[in-house]
């Protein structure tokens, strides 16, 4: 069943990832762009790496988005414990954790902008809370 197939339904977990899955891409290209731009600017070593750690993870969370979660098909066997390597794991596991990365990642974008008052890190913070919240909604916690 498709949300499509009704005017108003309440968005479930496979939803909010698909979304986080969809708007993050964009998300990803964006800061791994801005990000290796940062680099060739006056910044101090601890945020030098900070730009430049995240610039890569982003690439493999790339990677990580279409291997485990870009067809729908994907998605249903995340979910539903069908046959998806990630359930060796287990989907609220897996979520939580990408969860928690943005989180942190968010926190440490948001005390580089307090401290540096550069507004990418502001903008990378915001994006990272975002992308939390998105993930702790696609956390198959009730079913």
């Amino acid at each position: 069943m498709s949300f499509a197939d009704t005017f108003i339904t309440i968005p479930d977990s496979k939803f909010f990832l698909r979304h986080v899955v969809m708007i993050n891409y964009g998300g990803k290209v964006y800061t791994v762009l801005r990000g290796i731009e940062m680099l060739d600017t006056n910044l101090s070593t601890d945020t030098w790496w900070l730009f430049a750690l995240y610039s890569i993870f982003m690439v493999l969370g790339m990677y990580w988005y279409t291997r485990f979660w870009l067809l729908p098909n994907d998605l249903d066997a995340y979910y539903e414990n069908g046959n998806h390597v990630l359930n060796k794991v287990g989907p609220i596991w897996i979520t939580l954790g990408a969860a928690a990365y943005y989180l942190l990642f968010g926190i440490l974008f948001a005390v580089v902008y307090t401290r540096d008052h550069l507004s990418t890190a502001l903008s990378f913070a915001m994006w990272n809370f975002w992308c939390f919240i998105n993930l702790l909604l696609a956390t198959p916690l009730f079913k």
